[in-house]
């Protein structure tokens, strides 16, 4: 039986999206490190004006608010916990935006696709961070006059959104022309 790429590609898009829950702790993983590092290198690295404490502060001022800053190693594990949970709480809106709407199944179905589909969520979860979480939360909102803004704008697609997609829909991927295929004890060429 011959099972055309395209074909196995439009199946695969209407199928429910489920996947492993290594998968999805590792894409949640990936962007809590990545993310973490990018703050680092920007504000302690480059800019020399924070520290990763008060990086860590910095996030747990989201549920502590200013007290936060005078918190100490238990404030910043807090920060860091609360990082983590921010990463998989946006892995898991990908996971449920996949679940729901098969053209986003099709979309990443090739790397170009997954790309510009990481590229863009990336893009989007940091301004649903600045314009939604963070002023729910006790922590400071980034004015877009600020620098800040958009060196977070122009990171987040790269160390959130790629990672997301990439390692989420890695099991999406067409096959490659000429694949082999086995069904029903058959084989033949993708």
């Amino acid at each position: 039986m011959r099972v055309l790429a395209g074909a196995g590609a439009t199946v695969r898009a209407r199928m429910p999206f489920r996947p492993s829950l290594a998968r999805v702790l590792l894409a949640a993983g990936v962007v809590a490190v990545a993310d973490l590092l990018d703050a680092v290198v920007v504000w302690v690295v480059i800019l020399q004006r924070s520290t990763v404490p008060r990086i860590l502060q910095s996030i747990a001022s989201g549920l502590l608010g200013r007290a936060a800053f005078a918190g100490g190693v238990g404030v910043e594990a807090l920060g860091l916990v609360l990082h983590v949970c921010v990463a998989l709480g946006w892995t898991l809106v990908f996971v449920g935006l996949l679940r729901v709407f098969p053209r986003l199944r099709g979309a990443v179905q090739s790397w170009p696709g997954a790309v510009l589909v990481g590229l863009a969520y990336g893009a989007v979860v940091w301004l649903l961070m600045d314009a939604v979480v963070l002023p729910l939360s006790r922590a400071r909102v980034t004015p877009p006059t600020a620098p800040w803004f958009w060196i977070q704008l122009c990171t987040h697609p790269f160390v959130v959104g790629l990672p997301i997609v990439a390692i989420l829909t890695g099991g999406l991927r067409t096959r490659t022309p000429g694949a082999v295929v086995r069904t029903a004890g058959t084989v033949g060429p993708v």
